[in-house]
């Protein structure tokens, strides 16, 4: 089987409003195809955003032992929004889609693995001939995985299901969403305001009665001191959370001092498969991973996993097959979990997945801790694997143990992500102690 790989991460179904995004976070978030070139194999093919450096792709290829060239890289004509991300207007141009016809049928490609398998996607590979026409691609075809990476339709499945979430409302109108939150700011309780569609926390926003609330999981924090604070900033940035006037709006009751868990959860047989659970680490949006979670207790693990598998099983019984992603949340101690979203999409953790499995097999999760970043600070990405290697800290497939550079952002925002791998977490930790070192001494 051969796969044909799209790199449509942040795209217009993901996002609430593609225009309101810092340039900077647009490129980098276009940029997270890289991601895709460890799930690659012989003969599959990339449609990318922006172009992949050479030397990331030699990189992985020597981790990979499987020579992965920018020949196995398309890059679609940008459109009027620029050349960030792949837009519809990009995966929808006649020549585009004449030259991705033919690259298919010369590799042979038989199958479509997008970031994201929306309505743009389904009409993709429909056009190039690739992929079955089975209930799950008709699901998606339809619209389906819209809903799955919506945080009303979230809300409304996990009360179906009677999986535990926090206290919230989901509303259009500024007036309730006033009253909801001045109960809370007027007790001394936080919200968290959210845009019904947007990834990685950039479309949250913290209200809080209190400065020495900590910032975890949205971009924004604002001190509302009472209800008139409350009604003032609902009204200022109503246009921005209700994506001018086209979502619903959701708020819910900002959990202090909890973890936040993720995990992935694989569709595509008969019933839901867990594939690995995760600590997400925010700084304060999400920034990086640890897999498998070691600040919780197993049972409190376990109950996540119970919750995940449960909601898994409502969506895969509406039709989508595919990878998803649900995140949740351990307070008081791990005594208490809740899930607090999901995605029917792959994740920031499907590359380290595959990472994972490619370097120690199946049970890698019983053999190694894993922990990533999304931003170190570099001068190049060849600069920084030649670092590594003088430090001691590239990863080295006898110890089984290091970093593995796995994504290359350098051109989009002098950064690199990386993943510390130990056999344990003191290990791990301690790599990446060591890179930060590194990296503040350049």
């Amino acid at each position: 089987m051969t796969t044909l790989y799209v790199g449509n991460s942040f795209n217009e179904s993901l996002v609430g409003d593609l225009s309101r995004m810092d340039p900077e976070e647009r490129r980098i978030s276009g940029n997270l195809c890289c991601r895709l070139v460890w799930l690659m194999g012989p003969g599959d093919l990339l449609v990318s955003p922006q172009p992949i450096s050479d030397e990331f792709l030699g990189y992985a290829s020597r981790l990979k032992g499987v020579p992965i060239t920018s020949a196995d890289v398309v890059i679609p004509p940008p459109d009027g929004f620029g050349a960030d991300l792949l837009t519809v207007d990009r995966l929808r141009g006649g020549r585009f889609i004449d030259e991705l016809r033919a690259k298919s049928v010369g590799r042979g490609l038989d199958r479509v693995l997008p970031y994201c398998y929306n309505q743009t996607i389904a009409s993709l590979a429909r056009d190039v001939g690739i992929g079955s026409y089975d209930t799950s691609v008709a699901f998606c075809e339809a619209g389906g995985v819209d809903l799955l990476n919506r945080k009303t339709v979230f809300r409304a499945l996990c009360g179906g299901a009677g999986v535990p979430v926090a206290d919230g409302l989901v509303t259009r109108s500024v007036s309730d969403a006033t009253d909801f939150v001045a109960s809370f700011v007027e007790t001394g309780r936080p919200v968290i305001v959210k845009q019904d569609a947007h990834e990685g926390g950039f479309g949250n926003e913290i209200l809080t009665p209190s400065a020495d609330t900590a910032q975890l999981g949205a971009a924004v924090l604002t001190v509302v001191g009472d209800r008139h604070a409350v009604e003032e900033r609902l009204a200022e940035q109503w246009s921005r959370f209700s994506s001018n006037g086209r979502d619903p709006v959701v708020i819910e009751h900002y959990l202090e001092n909890a973890i936040s868990l993720g995990c992935e959860v694989s569709l595509d047989g008969e019933s839901p498969v867990m594939r690995h659970t995760a600590e997400m680490r925010m700084t304060p949006v999400f920034d990086g991973l640890l897999i498998p979670p070691s600040s919780i207790s197993e049972e409190c693990d376990a109950e996540f996993s119970r919750y995940a598998l449960e909601l898994a099983d409502v969506v895969h019984a509406m039709g989508y097959r595919g990878l998803m992603n649900i995140d949740g949340l351990a307070v008081d101690e791990g005594r208490v979990v809740v899930l607090n979203e999901f995605n029917g999409r792959l994740g920031g953790s499907t590359h380290l997945h595959s990472i994972g499995r490619m370097l120690f097999g199946d049970d890698y999760l019983r053999r190694r801790y894993l922990v990533s970043n999304n931003d170190l600070k570099v001068d190049s990405f060849s600069g920084a694997v030649e670092a590594l290697e003088r430090a001691g800290l590239a990863f080295d497939p006898e110890r089984g143990e290091g970093v593995v550079l796995t994504c290359d952002h350098a051109a989009q925002s002098g950064a690199v992500e990386y993943c510390a791998i130990g056999a344990d977490v003191a290990t791990a930790d301690d790599y990446e102690r060591r890179l930060r070192l590194l990296s503040t001494s350049r």
